[in-house]
Order: structure tokens, then sequence, then C-alpha cells
């Protein structure tokens, strides 16, 4: 079964980059969310630090619905659902990290721009992502123009 890499920025928006890629998938696959962070700095944080507890810390309300809604629709076609954070700093630690989780692809966005990790002071994934050697798939996604998370959730339910 693949396993399929779309990069996150948390936002409710960003899902609709996961649903394209849902779509274009032809078999039943695991899908994992990535958002790029940098480990804490101070040696206190490290001793405390939980990668469970940040996501729960990143995942808004509206983000984990707009994920619930797309696993209930989409059922048929995702076997797994999963976020995971990529803490290197390097291309050679972000080549480990795919081949650790043993990842096949990747949906991106054609404008590098669409996702804004900078907003959680996250980083920015795509260049790591074009210079690995994933079989990239390119999407047309934009989250240029400011939506209600509403909209966003009836983007995700319509066809």
């Amino acid at each position: 079964m693949k396993n399929i890499l779309v990069p996150t920025d948390f936002t409710v928006d960003s899902l609709i980059l996961l649903k394209k890629a849902i779509e274009r998938e032809e078999e039943k696959a695991n899908f994992i969310l990535v958002y790029g962070k940098s480990l804490p700095g101070s040696i206190s944080e490290l001793v405390f630090f939980s990668k469970g507890r940040l996501i729960t810390a990143l995942e808004s309300k509206s983000f984990i619905e707009a994920k619930g809604i797309l696993k209930n629709r989409y059922f048929s076609r995702i076997n797994t659902l999963r976020t995971d954070i990529f803490y290197g700093g390097s291309q050679s630690a972000f080549n480990n990290f795919i081949q650790g989780s043993s990842i096949d692809s990747a949906y991106i966005p054609e404008d590098s721009k669409s996702l804004h990790p900078a907003l959680k002071k996250g980083f920015d994934l795509m260049p790591y992502l074009k210079r690995s050697a994933l079989d990239l798939h390119e999407v047309a996604y934009s989250n240029q123009t400011p939506v209600t998370v509403e909209e966003t959730l009836a983007k995700l339910l319509i066809p």
C-alpha cells in the first residue's frame, strides 16, 4: 500500500490539497500530513517536549473536524490518515525522514507560496520536497484568498 505525503500548515484550507490527493489516487493509500518545525532550543524545553502534545497544540478544532469529514467521505480510499512533524534542518535529514516513513510519493501545490507554515512558527517543506527523490505530483491549489472556515468546509464536501 502506498504512503503519500501531503504538506500542511494546519489551516482547514490546506486540507483541500489533501482532498485533491485522495481524489487522484486510484487505490486505497496511507496519507501522511507533514509539517516542518524546528526543535526547541533550550534543554528544559527539550526535556518536556512531546510530539503528540505539539500536534495537539497545532491542530485546531475546525482542522480536526475537517479531517474527520474527509476520512468519512473518502473511507474507501483512505487506509490511514495521520499527522507527523519533520524536525530536521537538512536535505539528508529529510531523506531519512522519507525513508523511515516509507513514503512513496507526495502531492504539492503548484504555487509553493500557497502554504503558510510560518503562521505557526514552522518552516517551508517545499525546498526539501523538490530536492528529494520522491515522485512529486503538483496540484493546482491556492491559499491566497482569505475564506471562512465554513466556506472551506463546503469546498471539502463538494465533489
